[in-house]
């Protein structure tokens, strides 16, 4: 079955669960007990700043992509411009470095643990399955792209 003719439970997958593993450990680490910076005043400051950077890339990459952005991996054209000149992923780098900066901030282990065990795994597996349809639909123009960027 194609990605584009996804249905149900694939669906449900890709447009709720899996986007809504970004926000889960947000609300715990939220109501969770905080020990800012791990006891380190710098630290906080370090984690905010990686955060700021981080939803600053992901808010980039999204104005970049503008109408080519989508849940499901297909386009009708690359994104070559913007930070996609350095980056074949950068939402998911984004997402990663607002993650860490936010729960180094908190003091979070449990946010530390997430990121490592789940949210790094999944930006991962979908970065692999989105350059599986990008090479499909793009061929020679796309691995010429890879060979130009980073994750």
């Amino acid at each position: 079955m194609e990605d584009s003719k996804l249905k149900g439970t694939g669906r449900f997958l890709l447009s709720i669960f899996i986007p809504s593993l970004y926000l889960i450990p947000l609300v715990t680490v939220y109501l969770l007990p905080k020990d800012f910076g791990f006891g380190h005043r710098p630290l906080v400051y370090f984690g905010l700043t990686c955060a700021a950077i981080g939803l600053g890339i992901w808010i980039w990459a999204m104005i970049v992509l503008g109408n080519r952005l989508a849940v499901f991996p297909g386009a009708k054209s690359l994104a070559l411009n913007g930070i996609y000149k350095y980056f074949r992923h950068p939402i998911y780098v984004g997402i990663t470095l607002t993650l860490f900066g936010m729960f180094l901030a908190c003091g979070s282990t449990f946010g530390m643990v997430y990121l490592a065990l789940i949210v790094l795994p999944l930006n991962w597996f979908r970065a692999k399955k989105e350059e599986q349809t990008l090479l499909k639909q793009f061929g020679k123009d796309y691995r010429n792209y890879r060979k130009k960027t980073l994750f």
